[in-house]
Order: C-alpha cells, then sequence, then structure tokens
C-alpha cells in the first residue's frame, strides 16, 4: 500500500498534463506554442494535435522510470554492490527513481501548460527542476556512500 501512495503524486501529474493536452484538442484552437526562447516568448508555433507530445513522452518517461524503479539492479551505482549492501542500495535507488519520477511528471505538467497557455513558461523554473533533479542523485549517491 505504501508503493501505491508513493506513486500518487506523479500518477496525478501524468494525468493532469493528459487532460491539459486533450482539453487543449477540444478548445478548438488552430495553433499552440512549440517553442519558447530563454525569455519565456513563444518563436514558433504549430498544430493543436501536437499538445499531446508532451503527454505522450511523459507516458513513455513514466513506465521507463517505473520500471527502473522497480528493477534497480540495472542503475548504475557509485559503490560496489555486496551482498551486504545490496538490498539497503537497491531501495536507496528505488527511492531516488521515484523522487526523479515525480518531479519529471510535474515538469512535463509545466510545460504542457505553457503549451495551453495557462502559465507563462520561466526558464528559471525549468532550471529550478533540473537543479533539483541532480540535488536528490547527488543526495542518494551519498547516503549510498555509507552503505558499503
Amino acid at each position: 500500500m505504501k508503493r501505491f501512495w508513493s506513486e500518487v503524486p506523479a500518477l496525478f501529474f501524468l494525468l493532469a498534463a493528459w487532460g491539459v493536452g486533450v482539453w487543449i484538442q477540444f478548445d478548438n484552437r488552430a495553433e499552440v506554442p512549440l517553442h519558447f526562447n530563454a525569455q519565456g516568448e513563444v518563436d514558433r508555433w504549430g498544430a493543436a494535435s501536437t499538445a499531446l507530445l508532451l503527454p505522450a513522452i511523459a507516458l513513455a518517461l513514466y513506465g521507463l522510470l517505473t520500471w527502473l524503479q522497480r528493477h534497480p539492479r540495472w542503475c548504475n551505482y557509485p559503490v560496489e554492490i555486496t551482498d551486504a549492501n545490496r538490498e539497503q542500495v537497491y531501495r536507496q535507488m528505488s527511492h531516488i527513481v521515484g523522487r526523479i519520477k515525480t518531479l519529471v511528471m510535474c515538469l512535463f505538467l509545466y510545460i504542457t501548460m505553457g503549451v495551453a497557455q495557462m502559465v507563462a513558461v520561466s526558464l528559471f523554473l525549468i532550471l529550478i527542476f533540473a537543479l533539483a533533479i541532480l540535488l536528490i542523485i547527488v543526495a542518494g549517491w551519498s547516503q549510498m556512500g555509507k552503505h558499503k
């Protein structure tokens, strides 16, 4: 049951991104923003149907990250895996991947909302997401170093 509740935020962000993507289709828009410059201004427009591409990519990433979270032996580790530390290190990697998955789904929701012009896309906020993901990796790996 604990695994289910840890999946709820990522699933919520993924489903919300699909909801926004579908909403764009029924909003009778001819075009949506496809690309934003560093200032968050739209510099390329495209067909509204392309708005479903972001949730589709998010779904593929969700599937990949969920698989990786459930099969942590396929990850690279900063420590040697031994019989003594295997369970702890695999559990730690599963937590790292789960947190990254939640942030990635939130990022895709944010960008999809930007395409729907519900929010202004900010390069600063996207960089915050990237730094948060990096921080999760560094903090998790440093924890693994304690399980040598």
